[in-house]
């Protein structure tokens, strides 16, 4: 009888250590920067929605498991370079008032589709209104942190401006184009909610952010030849801000807003100057971040185990 429960207390025992072993592989810590680190849980975890969005189930298994590491690696560089700039923001001291927060906050809820809807979301993955605020203030002291760094480091000569000017009017063509948003809509049955989104005044693109698998986005400009006669006619009457009704074409349909009317000459200097240093900064901003979080990961303690 003895050995008996001693050969179930050693059962039980080794179930216990095999359960222990099997957590500490699942949460074991696959980076460490500075003093936060990462566990694979939470990596899992955080690439999640990437693995529905691109791991089709008709894929290979080798297939598969490629792209799932390819996955767990991009996601993981993403949360190490977030980590060091929320720990640099720290280090600097950067808060964010009320009324930032609340604007930011606000604009994040419309472009969501309200507080209702927001709400919906998380309760499905568990989160509350309150975990979402928390981790949007953190993003928002990150973004002001770049911004403040970023700005006082950049600046734009009036000549660079002329200089790109001269090279976007280069080889201007003065035939007549149409500068417009396209939302390209696969689920007929996502066409009253898209109307009634525009109603109230939402951009097509973040009305493309909310169904990524059933509408697409497109921004371009288009010559009269490349656009057919119905949607031509429709666009001569049309003002700059303006979009069509939902078009059929094939199996999908077409919202689309028209944005600039462009024909004969070249737009002057002053009319292109805001764009123009739009494109020059954030070409210069993003080549310094990744300078700087290059050297931050070389400076950094940053540590990874995967």
């Amino acid at each position: 009888m003895m050995l008996r429960l001693v050969s179930l207390a050693l059962f039980f025992w080794l179930i216990f250590w095999a359960k222990i072993s099997k957590a500490e592989v699942v949460n074991k810590i696959v980076a460490v920067v500075g003093s936060e680190f990462l566990t694979l849980y939470e990596l899992e975890k955080l690439a999640q929605p990437l693995y529905q969005q691109f791991l089709n189930q008709n894929l290979p298994l080798e297939e598969k498991e490629r792209l799932k590491a390819q996955i767990r690696k991009e996601v993981l560089e993403r949360w190490i370079e977030d980590t060091l700039i929320g720990l640099e923001a720290k280090k600097y001291k950067i808060t964010v008032s009320d009324e930032e927060f609340n604007r930011f906050y606000q604009a994040e809820v419309k472009r969501l589709g309200g507080e209702e809807r927001l709400k919906e979301e998380l309760a499905k993955e568990g989160k509350t209104l309150e975990d979402y605020k928390k981790n949007l203030r953190e993003q928002l002291i990150k973004i002001k942190f770049l911004q403040i760094m970023v700005g006082s480091r950049i600046a734009i000569p009036e000549e660079e401006l002329k200089k790109l000017y001269q090279e976007k009017i280069k080889n201007f063509d003065p035939s007549p184009k149409y500068e417009l948003e396209v939302l390209i809509v696969r689920d007929e049955g996502l066409l009253s909610e898209v109307e009634s989104l525009l109603k109230r005044g939402e951009r097509l693109g973040e009305i493309a952010s909310r169904y990524p698998a059933k509408i697409i986005y497109v921004k371009d400009t288009f010559k009269e030849e490349e656009l057919d006669r119905e949607l031509l006619f429709l666009l001569k009457d049309m003002k700059p801000g303006s979009h069509t009704p939902p078009l059929k074409r094939g199996n999908v349909y077409h919202v689309i807003k028209l944005l600039k009317k462009l024909a004969g000459e070249p737009p002057k200097f002053e009319e292109m100057r805001d764009s123009l240093y739009e494109e020059l900064f954030n070409q210069r901003a993003k080549e310094y971040l990744e300078r700087w979080i290059k050297e931050l990961k070389e400076t950094r303690f940053v540590k990874i185990y995967l």
